[in-house]
């Protein structure tokens, strides 16, 4: 009996030893295939990371039986399946960012405003502005001139490295004809840099800011010229450390009056002497940058008295016959004053309808107030004309960007540089008595390649006008009748699909 319980509990010994050795085994061959997995994940993401094979044989499993192949060979793996790209324009190959000065976090800002290379203007005078030439530059509008000398001259100052010292005077200098077209530029300058301060100054607003800012410090002032003029004679800004100066579409700022105020201006700006200095091509007069899409050779007899020897002139332009937007389309209608109002509204209707954006050019502010108050226009319309508040006039541009409303009635104070994207119609009341009105006008629509519509109101008296804007614009205008009733239907059942 004894024996008998001797041998049991050898037996439950021996169990319990078999039981653990077991588990023991288990335990082994489980963390073995965890190795395993661990190692072939591993393998297989140092593959995918570096294109490179694995000098291990793979296993591979086929129809459930295990076959060993040699692994591919390097050259073999990295070998990408074939891709078609779309081939890129000349163009885009001139204007490859790869080939200019531009930083990495500056090609990140630009790509987030879905500019993926530049523009040829903007190719063209883009060495010029950075290695410190001055230059005087012409292109069709909605080609990106702005940023043509905003991008190098913010990766010139970011590159010296900044400082922000309390009071600094400016360095950059840009003034612009019209309140609205000085804020977009300095809207322009603030998207690309974050670490210079770039401030706008113009009429129509408080002077206690505007000082206020100025006596902070700043780096790159933008401003029109009247208000620039006031803080000069005052002593408020100091000009005497400036190395940049730009004048934005100069043709319309020497054109509204302003050649005696940019000049004042400009002989601030030089330590030693005002403009004998320029001409001597001194080293301590700032750099001088003229863009604008019309030049007349006025312009450039003016600008010599400011600008050295060495002046770049690029011309996209040139001798060709067409001046205006290639792509835009330009048409006239033949109308009587009694009916213009209502023929507006039904071509709005037409070419713009309930979902596109539409601008209204009128020669005086009271056309522009009768016409945006009119039964006739059927779309909600804002006008824009210098009598209009400043305040009001940036809400109006805002929410006309924004597409809060779909018509803009307004005088030329839109007609210059302002980008407004989308605009699909442009209406001229009437021809302009100059032809570079006619141009900057129609070019508010068919921006950055898109494709708008430019109509010109005339009246009978006025068909030698039209015909004298063909001839020095270089365009053939489509004459046309008012749409009818079956084109409004038509246009009707387009918005409503």
């Amino acid at each position: 009996m004894a024996q008998l319980r001797e041998d049991d509990t050898a037996d439950v010994v021996d169990n319990v030893v078999a039981k653990k050795e077991k588990k023991s085994k288990d335990k082994k061959k489980k963390k073995e295939k965890k190795d395993k997995e661990r190692k072939r994940k591993a393998e297989a993401a140092e593959v995918e990371e570096n294109g490179e094979v694995s000098p291990k044989k793979a296993k591979t499993e086929i129809n459930g039986k295990q076959s060993s192949k040699k692994a591919k060979t390097t050259e073999e793996e990295e070998t990408p399946p074939s891709i078609d790209l779309p081939e890129l324009t000349q163009e885009q190959q001139d204007g490859a960012f790869s080939k200019f000065r531009i930083s990495n976090p500056m090609v990140e800002k630009l790509q987030g405003r879905s500019v993926t290379y530049l523009f040829p203007i903007q190719a063209q005078t883009f060495d010029h502005v950075y290695d410190g030439f001055d230059v005087i530059a012409q292109a069709r509008t909605g080609t990106g001139k702005t940023l043509s000398f905003a991008l190098p001259l913010v990766e010139k100052l970011q590159l010296e490295g900044t400082k922000g010292k309390h009071g600094r005077p400016p360095k950059v200098l840009v003034m612009a004809p019209t309140r609205e077209l000085a804020k977009q530029v300095s809207e322009d300058f603030e998207s690309i840099t974050e670490t210079l301060k770039v401030f706008c100054i113009y009429g129509g607003t408080a002077f206690a800011p505007q000082e206020q800012a100025i006596r902070k410090g700043l780096d790159i002032l933008v401003g029109t010229p009247g208000r620039i003029l006031d803080y000069v004679r005052k002593g408020t800004l100091d000009l005497a450390h400036l190395r940049h100066v730009v004048l934005d579409e100069v043709d319309r700022m020497l054109d509204m009056g302003f050649t005696e105020s940019v000049e004042e201006i400009l002989q601030a700006a030089y330590k030693t002497g005002g403009v004998a200095d320029a001409l001597a091509g001194s080293p301590d007069t700032p750099q001088t940058l003229l863009f604008s899409a019309t030049l007349p050779p006025w312009v450039h007899k003016t600008a010599q008295k400011y600008m050295k020897g060495d002046v770049k002139h690029v011309d996209l332009i040139g001798n060709q016959d067409i001046r205006t937007a290639t792509t835009v389309q330009h048409m006239a209608i033949k109308c009587g004053y009694q009916d213009r109002a209502a023929t507006i509204g039904a071509v709005i209707q037409v070419y713009s309808g309930n979902h596109g954006r539409a601008m209204v050019f009128c020669q005086t502010k009271r056309d522009a107030d009768e016409l945006a108050v009119s039964s006739d226009i059927k779309v909600e319309a804002h006008v824009l004309h210098g009598d209009v508040p400043q305040e009001k006039r940036e809400m109006v541009l805002k929410k006309f960007r924004e597409g809060k409303y779909r018509c803009l009635v307004t005088t030329d104070v839109a007609a210059r540089g302002l980008d407004i994207p989308e605009v699909d119609l442009v209406i001229q009341c009437s021809p302009p008595k100059d032809v570079e009105s006619y141009i900057h006008r129609s070019g508010r629509t068919g921006r950055a390649g898109r494709e708008g519509v430019c109509i010109c109101f005339y009246k009978f008296q006025e068909e030698r006008d039209l015909q004298w804007v063909e001839h020095k614009a270089g365009i053939k205008f489509k004459r046309i009748g008012g749409p009818t009733p079956n084109d409004i239907i038509k246009a009707a059942a387009k918005d409503a699909a």
